[in-house]
């Protein structure tokens, strides 16, 4: 799909993952649509992951939460307005940047700013399609060796492994310097920051330390 002479892949969410060791932290797993060996983790917080979980397996609260009060304005209250699609465009300094496309009455369209996972929360409420900035989607790439399963021992990582040796041996040496608890609280600074780059690699830190090292 071309929105605006750019070339996006539709995505789907397969999954929230949390983190054995930093209960802070969790991974909301974009897969192409059409090609589920290819995927994009993108760490989120609590609370937004269990929106999206919520959604996804249709555990929902009495009351809705902000992403479906949005939602449901939207659609079932604002005439002649339609919520059209969730894109994610840009990925600067750590943080992925989404929007929310909406379509006018007179048929133009408007984006809305929004982090990630709020907006994914409401693709899955409002039932429209999530895309993903094809050139950004191959940068970020993951991929699956055996199935969609997601086996974390089958996970690879093709594309960010290479450029990203030198500054993760970089880091290692820096957390170390760091206690269990203080990695804990730099990680939710992070996620509250939407730095998701960093909160990745204290995430990876802090489950390395599974072995009971503080």
């Amino acid at each position: 799909m071309r929105i605006n002479d750019i070339e996006y892949i539709e995505v789907e969410v397969f999954d929230v993952r949390s983190s054995s060791q930093a209960t802070e932290a969790f991974s909301m797993i974009l897969v192409d649509k059409f090609n589920k060996q290819r995927y994009v983790p993108i760490i989120i917080g609590l609370n937004e992951a269990r929106a999206i979980l919520g959604e996804l397996h249709g555990r929902l609260p009495q009351r809705p939460l902000t992403h479906a009060l949005f939602a449901d304005l939207l659609m079932n209250h604002i005439p002649d307005y339609n919520l059209e699609f969730i894109s994610i465009n840009e990925y600067s300094q750590g943080i992925y940047y989404a929007s929310i496309v909406i379509q006018t009455p007179t048929g133009s369209y408007f984006e809305v700013d929004a982090r990630p996972s709020d907006a994914v929360a409401i693709a899955l409420c409002a039932n429209v399609p999530l895309y993903f900035k094809k050139t950004l989607f191959e940068e970020q790439l993951q991929l699956t060796t055996r199935s969609t399963e997601y086996d974390e021992n089958a996970i690879i990582f093709p594309t960010t492994a290479a450029r990203r040796t030198s500054e993760t041996s970089k880091a290692q040496t820096e957390w170390e310097t760091f206690s269990l608890s203080e990695l804990k609280d730099m990680l939710q600074n992070a996620i509250e920051e939407e730095n998701y780059e960093l909160a990745a690699k204290i995430q990876e830190e802090i489950e390395k330390r599974g072995d009971g090292r503080k």
